[in-house]
């Protein structure tokens, strides 16, 4: 097993929400990004940080510089691990094989911003991302192993505030047709300046995924279960009721449908469960209020969502989440045990003097049992508290049963967290705790955890 203690610049992308734009050029929706409730559009950062790691069993030294460029709407991020080998002063290259090579170096190139500009794009490691109203595809993570990050697409494109298309595709280091995501909505009265009925919007999603990547070696470790694909559909309308300074209210509703799975391995295994004899297709739906507040300028925003769900055998809302890439086999698994349900998906982040930043969102059926779970998931980052603290992280749990398990640290949970002083106004100390999951030597993920004190170089240009 090789473990890997490094530094890492925390992204905490999974968080649903954001805060809007008060004039004409916004463009309604929901949208993922926690970073948004506080974060400049043009910032350009460099960060740098020297630290040790342990790598099965050899200890390295060295640096990783992890500057992030942003130059109007396009934005730019690098990471450059340069570590070295204390007993033999090899440069330990691992992080380059079998996944994306030197293009591990790029984190993420963008353009635009999400539901701001008519034209956003990525392209790199993508966090958090959602297709529409996150019925199906919610804070998506398409990277579950941090050494081995992937690089995928995420866009959003919207012709004279009418058409539009938004989508992502999870991977293209590989042979098969992984995780792709299409939404095209229109906007009908988008061009008519007309108050509330410019924004109503529909839109209809397409999910598809036959992911063979070989993850185990040897042509073993295919998920088994999607040698013939499956497939997802969806509909969806939304509208903003509220547009003001102070606040912005979008109600919005979803049905969804996830395919039958035909594959002959996995009809094998139902018929060998009596209780899963009868998987077929599922169905959800839902209707939701999304809030953001501004009180006095920066003094107090606050993000609220609440929606209402109903789903029926064989369905699990949010399918596509930031535990699907993990172990694909397994998600597919629980839909032959999932029984018809309702249930409420819940967030809110507030957000004090663009200073302190904290929130959470919660999945809960209205019976949590094994075969429908709960997820839960919460964020908090401070921005120089009291001039020197820098305190982040982020947490989520899956396959959540017992809600006094929630912060359990275990194989259904990720974690980041960073304790941060700064000697001065470009150097701090601290240190970061990771929770999350590594890949082994026969290519299977495994939850770890790791402990990294540091000392970094961060300044804005």
């Amino acid at each position: 097993m090789k473990q890997f203690l490094l530094l890492s610049v925390l992204s905490l992308f999974l968080f649903q929400g954001s805060i809007y734009a008060q004039d004409d050029n916004v463009f309604y929706g929901l949208d993922n990004s926690f970073e948004n409730l506080s974060a400049p559009d043009s910032i350009s950062m460099f960060s740098g940080a020297f630290a040790f790691a342990r790598i099965g069993g050899d200890n390295y030294a060295g640096v990783r510089f992890q500057p992030e460029l942003s130059l109007g709407k396009v934005g730019v991020g690098f990471d450059v691990p340069v570590y070295f080998n204390l007993e033999t002063g090899d440069f330990y290259s691992d992080e380059f094989k079998n996944g994306t090579g030197v293009l591990r170096l790029i984190s993420y190139v963008r353009y635009g911003r999400k539901k701001r500009d008519p034209l956003f794009f990525k392209v790199g490691q993508l966090r958090g991302e959602s297709l529409g109203y996150g019925s199906l595809l919610n804070n998506y993570n398409n990277s579950p192993s941090y050494e081995k990050r992937r690089v995928g697409v995420s866009y959003d494109i919207l012709i004279k505030k009418v058409f539009g298309i938004e989508g992502m595709y999870s991977d293209f280091n590989t042979e098969s047709f992984n995780l792709f995501a299409v939404r095209p909505y229109v906007r009908p009265f988008g061009a008519s300046g007309i108050p509330v009925l410019k924004t109503l919007d529909f839109g209809f999603s397409y999910i598809s995924d036959k992911d063979q990547t070989d993850r185990f070696g040897a042509d073993t470790g295919k998920n088994e279960f999607l040698s013939d694909g499956m497939k997802a559909y969806g509909l969806d309308m939304g509208i903003t009721f509220i547009n003001s300074k102070f606040i912005n209210l979008t109600g919005y509703a979803h049905f969804s449908r996830l395919s039958k799975i035909k594959s002959d391995s996995l009809a094998t295994y139902h018929q060998a469960i009596p209780p899963t004899e009868g998987y077929g297709a599922g169905k959800g739906m839902g209707l939701g209020l999304n809030a953001n507040m501004n009180v006095i300028g920066n003094l107090f925003r606050l993000n609220a969502r609440l929606e209402r769900l109903w789903y029926t055998d064989n369905y699990l809302p949010q399918f596509f989440d930031a535990h699907y890439e993990i172990n694909k086999d397994a998600k597919i698994l629980a839909l032959g045990d999932a029984k018809n349900k309702q249930g409420i998906y819940g967030s809110i982040t507030a957000s004090i003097l663009d200073k302190i930043l904290v929130g959470g969102n919660l999945l809960l059926p209205d019976n949590v049992s094994e075969a429908t779970p709960a997820t839960m998931q919460l964020n908090v980052r401070t921005k120089d508290l009291f001039d020197k603290i820098i305190i982040e992280g982020y947490y989520t749990k899956a396959n959540l049963v017992d809600m006094g398990d929630a912060l359990t640290f275990d194989e259904n949970s990720l974690a980041l967290m960073r304790f941060a002083y700064k000697i001065s106004p470009i150097i701090a100390t601290g240190i970061d705790y990771r929770w999350t999951w590594n890949k082994q030597d026969d290519g299977s993920f495994k939850a770890d955890n790791s402990v990294m004190p540091y000392i970094a170089l961060r300044f804005q240009f």
